[in-house]
């Protein structure tokens, strides 16, 4: 569905007439804030599947340092492994980076571990592997990757529709009082049980990751 479609899903609750253009006046704007605010939320609720992308490193020899480039700031980490030697990456804390670098004697190889670094200009992910590659080496990060903000009418979201419909209803209801009779708190309660429908249903297609496992 593209921003437009998503707005005036929301106009049409509120009993105002449908947008042309996600700008068209003030307060068509300001559902258009309103709606990214609900996509937001309903981003944050599940690590959706359409949000799930790999990410691919090509470490070389001597370098220790990288950039997860399109992570984005508030991406979540899911799993890391080499590629190349078909071995699972551990995540440690820069302190335990910072012994390894350090304060232990410089080793070379097939990295085992990374850590996270700050974030690059753009707002990406860096990160230190250890040990420093000693050749050619594919890492591989799997993680929750945001999507931008609508902005463009034609832009679109591959999250669930509804709820963000729903959610964006209740903050415009919020904003002005009330809408057809439906007070704000009643608008949000609807959102929430939108919300939880998706999620259910998207959960019940990972079973297997809601279930604990002894290490």
């Amino acid at each position: 569905m593209t921003f437009l479609q998503l707005i005036n899903r929301v106009l049409i609750r509120l009993r105002e007439n449908e947008a042309v253009t996600p700008t068209d006046n003030d307060y068509v704007t300001l559902v258009g804030y309103l709606v990214n605010d609900a996509k937001k939320i309903v981003e944050a609720a599940w690590d959706w599947a359409a949000l799930r992308t790999t990410l691919s490193v090509s470490a070389v020899v001597s370098d220790n340092s990288y950039t997860l480039t399109g992570s984005g700031f508030d991406y979540k980490f899911l799993d890391a492994y080499n590629d190349t030697q078909d071995t699972r990456l551990k995540l440690i804390t820069k302190n335990e980076m910072n012994t390894l670098i350090n304060l232990n004697t410089a080793a070379t190889g097939a990295p085992e571990y990374f850590c996270l670094d700050g974030l690059d200009s753009s707002g990406d992910q860096n990160i230190l592997v250890h040990p420093t590659p000693d050749g050619s080496y594919t890492l591989k990060f799997d993680i929750v990757q945001r999507e931008a903000e609508l902005s463009a009418a034609s832009d679109t979201t591959v999250l669930p529709t509804h709820p963000i419909v729903m959610y964006a209803w209740a903050m415009a209801a919020r904003e002005r009082g009330e809408t057809g009779g439906a007070a704000a708190q009643e608008l949000f309660g609807i959102a929430d049980r939108a919300l939880g429908d998706a999620v259910s249903l998207e959960a019940s297609k990972y079973q297997a990751e809601l279930t604990w496992r002894a290490a």
